[in-house]
């Protein structure tokens, strides 16, 4: 944009000059003709003259005629359209220059509004998907391991949800945290209206009273409903 208003701005002072050269030039010549027809009757004059006692007495006569080719008029008004024309290239550039300097200042990627045009309305934000749903959960001691098995489901108005992982954390009979552990369900994506087992071992725990399982990707943890009879589950 700045190349475009250097160009512009020079294009404009060149014809301004040129427009002024224009004028100049044609008003040299037209002095210079004026001079060369004052010149030329002045000579005619001289070669008429009658020697003054042979003068008449009447009233001397003059013809407008002799002098009225001398009159510039087509010239001038050639010489006025020039002017014009130089003054609205001139005052075109100028514009051109204003306006793209104008586009300049309101600056780049911004939009124009029109004025009396309401804003467009945001888009409405997507509703959050359903929770998944925890449809089936047992354990089983090993020893002194623990494993977790159950099923989740997605729900026919859910999004499908790849990655997903079962985590299940471990708390004695205080409620103090004992250890935690994790393991994928046995599906790459849970689609809507599917639904999939998974199985989480930990070892060392003895000391167990009770646990509780969540689901998670990558890099969010996916909220779920319990739809068992009981919220949480009792190791025994």
């Amino acid at each position: 944009m700045d190349i475009t208003l250097i160009l512009v701005t020079l294009v404009s002072l060149t014809l301004a000059a040129v427009m002024t050269t224009l004028a100049w030039r044609l008003a040299r010549e037209q002095r210079l003709r004026s001079d060369a027809r004052v010149a030329a009757l002045a000579d005619e004059i001289r070669d008429h003259d009658l020697p003054l006692q042979n003068a008449p007495t009447g009233p001397i006569i003059m013809s407008g005629d002799l002098f009225g080719a001398a009159q510039p008029a087509p010239a001038k008004s050639r010489f006025a359209a020039i002017v014009a024309v130089g003054v609205i290239v001139v005052g075109s550039a100028v514009a051109t220059v204003l306006v793209l300097t104008k586009s300049m200042e309101s600056g780049p990627g911004r939009t124009p509004q029109i004025a009396g045009a309401p804003a467009a309305a945001p888009a409405a934000a997507p509703a959050p998907a359903a929770p998944l749903e925890l449809v089936a959960l047992t354990h089983e001691r090993e020893g002194d391991r623990l494993t977790v098995r159950g099923v989740v489901r997605n729900p026919a108005s859910g999004a499908g949800v790849a990655h997903l992982t079962a985590v299940v954390f471990l708390f004695n009979r205080d409620g103090g945290f004992v250890a935690s552990g994790r393991a994928g369900v046995d599906a790459p994506e849970l689609a809507p209206g599917s639904e999939a087992p998974f199985a989480v071992t930990i070892p060392g725990a003895a000391d167990v009273g009770r646990y509780r399982v969540s689901f998670r990707t990558d890099d969010h943890v996916v909220p779920h409903v319990d739809r068992r009879d009981r919220a949480m589950a009792q190791a025994r």
